[in-house]
């Protein structure tokens, strides 16, 4: 299982002689052995190349277990399908076969429990593997997971967006969020159709530079760039960056710093170490003895934080999820268009969202720069020092923090995905860009 990167959600990696179903089929089946899944599951899929095919060898595995499989009739966006385990009673889990942001190649599997949050994957063997060219073809239950998203999530999105004052352009990167696009009439829905291979490109709206591109190349084709309200998503739906003509990119950070500002009610913002500092001091700003949790890096944290008080909360990744929870009975998972129709809801008109974002970045003047190295953890701490004089430094196990005493953060962790070092700087721009041309860049793989 060497081959294969675990993530904060599942795994994934490159299909090859490596890399293949084995080891994938190896990891699902440990987890039907542990009885992680339950006895009903629902095996779903996203458009990527092999992700159909790779949810039936799931569903026929599983069967072999004497596991009930409730095969997806299309492909649809993880929230959808995890949206529907939490929803049906029937249903034990969730197996969704995707690579959600990674590069067109990749393929992967996600997992969600009976409420349709992340699985914690029990570790199989590395020597582990299953042949899926010896697994019985079996036939299973067909079940329709876009109608009912469309109705609920959906239909919610629809109304906020006719109650907004501009044009809202949804760009579904041809991932999984283009099936809905017949769902969604209220929106535009630009690179609609969901192809095996993104079209060559990375469907992953977060990093900057690239957003940039794609978004003003988007906008300068709408009817009205300067009053439309551009929404991005990535392959399997989960991820959400917006862009305006007069804010430029608006990531999931400024997203949440702007709803507390707003006075959004909530008693919590649960986030994590490495997010940003302008979502902490809003929510200190916002309301004074505004509960903020902070819990290590992956959104299965924030889930297992925000079920110890389902309050009213605004959950917050820094990497584009943002929930809004008002009860114990609502869904808190990662959701583009759920967080895009209570964005909506929040700013009704695209100036009271543009002034909102313009008064976040007034008060924390440094947007926060992720940046991966290859260079190893203990050389970065042993480099760093020599750009921040007179910063306090503050090391921990998992987690190295630097701070200027006003507006500059550093936070620096071991990649959990890639070779190398992770690095979240909010710091002035002549500090970011001497520390990252003397670190370098990791190159990303294809």
């Amino acid at each position: 299982m060497r081959s294969i990167a675990a993530t904060t959600d599942g795994w994934r990696g490159l299909p090859g002689p490596a890399w293949a179903e084995p080891h994938l089929l190896a990891a699902l089946d440990h987890c039907a052995t542990q009885q992680a899944l339950g006895n009903s599951v629902l095996i779903g899929y996203d458009g990527r190349a092999g992700a159909r095919e790779l949810a039936h060898l799931a569903a026929d595995l599983l069967t072999t277990r004497g596991i009930t499989c409730h095969l997806a009739t299309s492909p649809a966006p993880t929230p959808a399908l995890g949206h529907l385990v939490h929803t049906r009673t029937d249903l034990s889990a969730a197996v969704i076969v995707t690579a959600s942001h990674n590069p067109p190649g990749y393929i992967g599997i996600k997992l969600r429990n009976h409420t349709g949050h992340g699985i914690q994957w029990p570790q199989p063997s590395e020597q582990r593997w299953v042949d899926p060219g010896q697994l019985p073809h079996h036939d299973h239950p067909a079940i329709d997971a876009l109608a009912p998203y469309a109705g609920s999530v959906g239909a919610g999105l629809c109304a906020a967006a006719d109650r907004f004052d501009g044009d809202v352009l949804l760009d579904a990167a041809h991932g999984a969020v283009g099936a809905l696009a017949p769902h969604l009439p209220a929106l535009t829905v630009v690179r609609a159709r969901p192809l095996p291979f993104f079209a060559g490109h990375t469907p992953d709206p977060v990093p900057r530079t690239h957003a940039k591109t794609t978004a003003r190349a988007l906008l300068s084709r709408a009817r009205h760039p300067h009053r439309t309200l551009l929404a991005l998503t990535d392959g399997d739906g989960d991820r959400l960056v917006l862009f305006t003509h007069r804010s430029g990119y608006i990531g999931s950070p400024e997203q949440a710093a702007a709803l507390l500002h707003s006075g959004l009610p909530v008693e919590r913002l649960i986030t994590t170490l490495v997010a940003p500092r302008m979502a902490v001091r809003a929510a200190e700003y916002a309301r004074p003895g505004l509960r903020v949790t902070e819990t290590p890096v992956g959104f299965k944290h924030i889930v297992a934080a925000w079920h110890t008080d389902p309050a009213p909360a605004l959950g917050l990744e820094p990497n584009g999820a943002l929930v809004h929870a008002r009860n114990a009975n609502d869904y808190f998972e990662r959701d583009s268009l759920a967080a895009l129709a209570f964005l909506l809801r929040a700013f009704p008109t695209l100036a009271e969202l543009d002034d909102a974002v313009t008064e976040v970045r007034t008060r924390y003047p440094h947007a926060q720069l992720v940046h991966t190295t290859p260079v190893p953890l203990p050389d970065v701490l042993t480099a760093l020092p020599q750009f921040l004089p007179g910063w306090n430094s503050e090391l921990s196990q998992e987690l190295a923090i630097y701070d200027d005493g006003a507006h500059g953060r550093i936070a620096v962790r071991a990649s959990g995905t890639e070779p190398g070092t992770r690095l979240y700087i909010e710091a002035p721009l002549p500090v970011a860009e001497q520390i990252t041309t003397a670190l370098g860049a990791v190159t990303p793989s294809a």
